[in-house]
């Protein structure tokens, strides 16, 4: 469609040859809108941003899967230090009538007319709907006009605009669903006891860590939510993103990668087991991991090739997002654990891998340049069987000796203790703990 941009009064009036008319007045009811909304949400949101670091100058990006509280987050921080703050989800239906980043400035200039001058602050949220948005950004951090932030529900915003177009003018922040410790704030659980832990530890396992499930009571509405959550997440920001025709195709490969979290997964075997094709299984796996829904986790090893075509391991972004689409026949109460201790090393900005020789470790992180700093692994039992207590122990001092490192870590369920051997130790630890520290210190 040919779109024919008319310039007049300040932008008075956006038209769009033979079709619809954009107003300053169509534009004033969305900001409208979008105001009253955000004065509605002033006090309902929990405070996230205690850790958030936005130094003056730069804009702040907040990006993550979607309804994970960036919008919340965004609106946290900018009340922190503003007052009169312009908020606009850029999914409002103006965008799609007029998508151009030039639909910015005629907000700001509604919103200035409205309010009698420019605003304090600027949000956009899920700005990454509007076309060549990050040229506006550059521009308006260049200028120093407005501090900014802006959402968005793509990886590439982080990776590739944003470090491309932008760089040095913005500061990155990933946001995830509620930490452990986020959960426990969010449902008023201060000071648990072992047995309480361990049972807002399955609660949180099951429904996971995206606000608006955590603060409703109602089991069936709880999936309600996270149903229409994933069903947002594939057509807006994986189908219709990524112009994908086969929508069975692809909630195919996701239920399967669903039943198999915390277990190997390859392009291969997908193609045997449903005669998808590789490369569309791999660019499928690609455009899930894009909107933070799945994520692969790739075999250390020291021979990068070797590294590189080995089997991987697969993780789901939440748990309770996760039951939308598994059809696994059991609880996997490991596999979960598993998975809760990937994404908290992920919210903790840890760099990943896992290891195998003849025992596997679940998680090996590592610093920038490839150095082994810690062995994890999770077994979420206390480990009464001794030939299970002798296989976690076992592949973790294989892994502690091969890669000459001091100490590892392994995550119970409720047991602790510290056990030795050659130097090396190995600290055990419930996972509860592990979730609620920033980090567990190294043995003296």
């Amino acid at each position: 469609m040919y779109i024919d941009v008319i310039i007049a009064n300040n932008w008075s009036r956006l038209a769009v040859t033979g079709a619809k008319v954009l107003t300053r007045h169509q534009i004033k009811t969305s900001l409208d809108d979008w105001t009253e909304w955000q004065k509605s949400v002033a006090t309902s949101a929990i405070s996230r941003s205690k850790l958030l670091h936005w130094p003056q100058g730069m804009a702040l990006a907040l990006i993550g899967v979607r309804r994970c509280g960036k919008t919340f987050l965004s609106l946290e921080v900018a009340r922190s230090r503003y007052k009169h703050i312009l908020y606009f989800n850029c999914e409002d239906p103006i965008v799609t009538l007029f998508n151009d980043v030039r639909i910015f400035d005629e907000i700001i200039s509604v919103f200035s007319e409205q309010f009698g001058g420019p605003p304090d602050c600027i949000i956009f949220d899920e700005i990454q709907n509007v076309t060549n948005w990050e040229r506006w950004v550059r521009k308006t951090v260049d200028t120093n006009r407005w501090p900014l932030i802006v959402t968005g529900s793509s990886a590439k915003l982080l990776s590739s605009e944003i470090s491309t177009s932008i760089a040095g003018r913005c500061i990155e922040h990933r946001v995830w669903p509620l930490s452990y410790r986020e959960f426990l704030q969010f449902n008023k659980i201060a000071d648990p006891s072992a047995l309480a832990h361990l049972a807002a530890m399955q609660n949180y396992m099951k429904w996971g860590g995206f606000p608006a499930a955590v603060l409703e009571k109602e089991p069936i509405l709880r999936k309600i939510i996270l149903d229409q959550y994933m069903n947002d997440i594939l057509l807006k920001d994986v189908a219709e993103r990524h112009q994908i025709r086969s929508m069975p195709m692809l909630s195919q490969l996701l239920v399967y990668a669903y039943s198999n979290i915390s277990s190997d997964f390859s392009y291969n075997a997908v193609q045997r087991a449903f005669g998808i094709n590789t490369a569309t299984v791999q660019d499928y796996c690609g455009f899930l991991n894009d909107a933070f829904v799945l994520f692969e986790v790739c075999r250390f090893h020291r021979n990068l090739k070797v590294q590189a075509r080995d089997t991987k391991k697969i993780y789901a972004i939440d748990p309770g997002l996760r039951r939308t689409r598994s059809r696994s026949p059991s609880e996997d109460s490991g596999k979960v654990a598993e998975n809760l201790v990937y994404i908290e090393l992920r919210r903790r900005g840890q760099t990943i891998y896992y290891y195998k020789n003849r025992g596997e470790v679940d998680f090996l992180t590592t610093d920038e340049s490839g150095k082994p700093l810690q062995a994890i692994q999770v077994c979420y039992s206390n480990m009464e069987s001794p030939e299970t207590y002798r296989r976690e122990v076992d592949s973790l001092w294989e892994c502690l000796e091969d890669l000459k490192l001091e100490e590892g870590l392994l995550l119970s369920l409720s047991r602790e203790e510290v056990i030795k051997k050659r130097g090396m130790s190995i600290r055990i630890v419930p996972l509860y703990k592990f979730l609620m520290t920033d980090d567990i210190a190294p043995l003296n």
